[in-house]
C-alpha cells in the first residue's frame, strides 16, 4: 500500500518524537497503527468485493453463451424433427403400398431378440435331443441367437 522504506520511517519517527515528546509518542502510535490497520482491512474488503463481482459478471457472461448454445441445439434438434416427421409423412403412403404388396417382412424386434440370453439358452436346452449330432445343432442356433 505505501511504499515507505526505513530513511523514510526513521524520519517520521525522529519528527514525531520532535513534534509530539516522549509522553505522547506511544499514544500515537497506537492511535496510528490501529487506524492503519482499520483502512487496510476497509481497502482489502473493497478488493475483495470488486473481484467478486468481477468474477460473478463474467460468470454471467459464461451463463450466457451456454444458455445461447443450448437454444441454438434445441433450435436444430426441432428442425431435424421437423424434417423427419415431414419425410415420414412423405414416404409413409409409400410404405402401405409396399406391406400391401409383400405380406412376409422381416421385423427386427422379434419375441426371440427382446428376450434374455439366459431365457434363449434354457429354451435351447429343453429342445436339445441327445445325440450328438444333434449337438452341433444345438450350438449353432446357440451361436445364431447370440
Amino acid at each position: 500500500m505505501l511504499n515507505l522504506g526505513m530513511t523514510e520511517i526513521f524520519c517520521f519517527a525522529v519528527i514525531a518524537l520532535l513534534v509530539l515528546g516522549p509522553e505522547k509518542l506511544p499514544e500515537a502510535a497506537r492511535f496510528v497503527a490501529k487506524w492503519y490497520g482499520k483502512i487496510k482491512k476497509f481497502i482489502n474488503n473493497v478488493q475483495n468485493e470488486i473481484d467478486r463481482e468481477l468474477k460473478l459478471s463474467e460468470f454471467r457472461e459464461e451463463m450466457q453463451k451456454e444458455i445461447e448454445k443450448i437454444t441454438e441445439l434445441e433450435r436444430r434438434v426441432q428442425k431435424q424433427l421437423d424434417e423427419l416427421k415431414n419425410t415420414q409423412a412423405a414416404t409413409e403412403p409409400e410404405q402401405v403400398q409396399h406391406q400391401a404388396k409383400s405380406p412376409a417382412k422381416y421385423t427386427p424386434h422379434s419375441r426371440q431378440a427382446v428376450l434374455p440370453f439366459s431365457v434363449q439358452y434354457q429354451a435351447l436346452l429343453a429342445q436339445q435331443p441327445e445325440s450328438n449330432q444333434s449337438t452341433n445343432t444345438f450350438e449353432t442356433e446357440l451361436k445364431i441367437a447370440v
